[in-house]
């Protein structure tokens, strides 16, 4: 009886054995798939830490690269500037020298239109000046700095005009000379001017070249002893007295045909 009692004990106590053992391989095989979740969520979070390595080294190449391109811009732009800078320094210094260099012509300019005006205006009042010493007129005539082209005109003019009102002039003096030598010859009883005043008589081109020596000498004291002593004035006088131009004066005192 003992001894079954003996068996029965060690038979509960193998069953509980046995009872744990299941429930420690339960235990065991539960913790062998808490280990498993584990060692796979080890790997994943792995998996992860490896993918977020990778884009952080992308991120951080990106980065990189961007500082780089940053630095290049930056770089390209400094020197843009600068260069900006410079050229436009150059520009200023060019600008001023413009500015300067106008100024400087507007100087220049006003300077030789200050000359022109000078000049232009010295030959008008010759010009009137010789005019008016022959007996001759001109237009009334104010030269003007802004209108230059229109002295030189007025100048050109007057000057195209001065060989006809000349010529005209030493008409008007060749006529009255040949009166006062004509006077002459009668004061001194000379009866060959009736002669010379008769319509058909004239001198060819021929007679003046080869001149007697005793007309010359007539010639010469009448320059000397009449003509230089008062015929000169009295031509400028009688010139000067008509205030008109010599063309006209010419043209009236011209012997009708």
């Amino acid at each position: 009886m003992q001894q079954d009692l003996e068996e029965e004990k060690n038979k509960a106590t193998i069953k509980d054995l046995e009872n744990k053992i299941e429930n420690y391989e339960a235990a065991l095989k539960k913790k062998d798939f808490v280990i498993q979740d584990l060692e796979i969520k080890v790997k994943d979070h792995e998996a992860a830490l490896e993918k977020k390595d990778f884009v952080i080294h992308s991120m951080e190449g990106s980065l990189a690269e961007a500082q780089a391109e940053n630095n290049k811009l930056n770089n390209e732009l400094l020197i843009k500037s600068e260069k900006s800078e410079q050229e436009k320094k150059n520009l200023e210094t060019s600008l001023k020298t413009e500015i300067e260099k106008n100024s400087n012509l507007q100087k220049s300019l006003k300077e030789l239109q200050e000359k022109c005006l000078d000049f232009g205006s010295r030959c008008v009042q010759r010009l009137k000046d010789v005019f008016h010493s022959i007996g001759a007129s001109s237009d009334k005539f104010t030269p003007s700095a802004e209108n230059l082209p229109s002295t030189l005109e007025y100048i050109e003019g007057e000057v195209d005009a001065l060989d006809e009102v000349i010529a005209g002039h030493a008409d008007f003096c060749a006529l009255l000379a040949s009166r006062g030598t004509a006077t002459a010859f009668l004061k001194a009883g000379c009866t060959h001017g009736k002669i010379v005043n008769r319509p058909n008589f004239s001198l060819s081109p021929a007679d003046l070249v080869d001149i007697p020596s005793l007309a010359r000498s007539i010639g010469n004291r009448f320059m000397t002893q009449i003509w230089i002593n008062g015929g000169r004035k009295m031509a400028g006088d009688e010139a000067r007295s008509h205030l008109k131009p010599v063309r006209n004066l010419y043209l009236l005192l011209l012997p009708s045909p």
